[in-house]
């Protein structure tokens, strides 16, 4: 080996050992953040639908926008909402609901028909049939909306299971600006009223 080579190599060694020092102290002192997760309650706008309620007529979220505070429900509509416990809870509690200005909108893949039919059984049996109202009253005191086509609603909320392909139970708090403040997903737990008003109360 010629001097030349030699000389060469006795200056590489300690140019190695100087990159190799630069990436040891890199590593040692580099500060790892952990990932952000995203979380069910993330702040995000609430998306824009137009679904028939339980009467066939349209009910736009839009309308509500800039005006109200929402509670929007994903409700379990296969049995009809007369045997939803959350529709249930929705309906006894509901002058609690109002008391904090929101509208309350609960959604399921029932067909309008679906949820009028269990609306009038429900009404059946809380009056004698003498004393039962026109069908023209038979109203719950929120809509009860229909999202029959695909799902749609419901994913574009994350209330759906894509795994299973079946909608999940969920209340998302929205306020005025149409941001969805508050999110609660089956099946982690969804809150009951009492943590949907004082959300609520909190939201402007």
């Amino acid at each position: 080996m010629s001097n030349g080579n030699m000389r060469r190599i006795l200056l590489l060694i300690p140019a190695s050992a100087l990159v190799i020092i630069a990436l040891v102290a890199f590593k040692l002192t580099r500060r790892y953040d952990p990932p952000v997760e995203e979380s069910a309650s993330d702040v995000r706008p609430a998306p824009l639908f137009q679904l028939y309620d339980e009467h066939s007529q349209i009910v736009r979220l839009a309308r509500y926008l800039g005006r109200h505070k929402l509670l929007i429900v994903f409700f379990d509509g296969r049995r009809g909402p007369d045997r939803s416990p959350l529709v249930a809870e929705l309906r006894d509690r509901f002058a609690d609901l109002h008391a904090t200005r929101a509208i309350v909108l609960a959604i399921s893949a029932a067909r309008p028909s679906e949820n009028r039919y269990g609306l009038n059984v429900e009404r059946r049996k809380a009056a004698p049939a003498a004393a039962a109202p026109a069908e023209s009253e038979l109203r719950y005191p929120f809509p009860l909306l229909s999202d029959i086509l695909d799902y749609e609603v419901h994913r574009r909320y994350g209330a759906f299971d894509f795994r299973a392909q079946e909608p999940l139970e969920a209340v998302f708090v929205v306020d005025r600006a149409g941001l969805i403040q508050h999110a609660h997903l089956a099946p982690y737990g969804l809150g009951d009223v009492d943590d949907w008003v004082r959300e609520l109360e909190e939201v402007r």
